[in-house]
């Protein structure tokens, strides 16, 4: 009996030091994108400085599953005032007036090898709180194609 109570226990602590490994520090990304009624999946963001432009960084927003076979990806120029982070805010297209604060340049998804859309309008919701950012996507593609999506996750910042 004491034989099978040490077995029991040992299978016990091997499947909780497997679940405490397992958690570790890294958050679970996820969220999707929608172009119409075609949904897709995405596991990661990565934002990039692309230059200093009108008093303002302008940072390149990408969402996409890297583990997908079927690449698909979205997304965003955005503006802000700092490189290191995207900044909570609810993002609009940027209307040629000289008002960068708040705006996205453009945006793009690409499904594929050769299917692609170029977004001007919408909004672009970013809340962040600590590393984790929740963005909800609500735009028109210049093809009037409803894009929305979100993303709640780590955004890995690449420099």
């Amino acid at each position: 009996m004491k034989r099978f109570f040490r077995k029991i226990n040992f299978i016990v602590v091997a499947i909780l030091a497997v679940t405490l490994v397992s958690c570790g520090e890294e958050y679970p990304s996820e969220g999707y994108f929608t172009i119409g009624e075609n949904s897709y999946n995405i596991n990661e963001a990565r934002l990039e400085d692309t230059g200093f432009d009108n008093g303002y960084y302008q940072l390149r927003l990408t969402m996409d599953n890297t583990a997908h076979n079927d690449f698909h990806s979205i997304n965003f120029l955005l503006y802000s005032e700092v490189n290191t982070y995207l900044p909570s805010a609810t993002y609009s297209p940027y209307l040629y007036d000289g008002n960068f604060e708040r705006k996205f340049k453009r945006g793009a998804w690409v499904i594929g090898n050769d299917i692609e859309g170029v977004i001007l309008a919408g909004t672009v919701k970013v809340t962040k709180t600590n590393d984790i950012y929740t963005i909800r996507i609500d735009c028109k593609d210049v093809e009037g194609k409803e894009i929305t999506g979100y993303y709640n996750g780590e955004i890995k910042v690449v420099m």
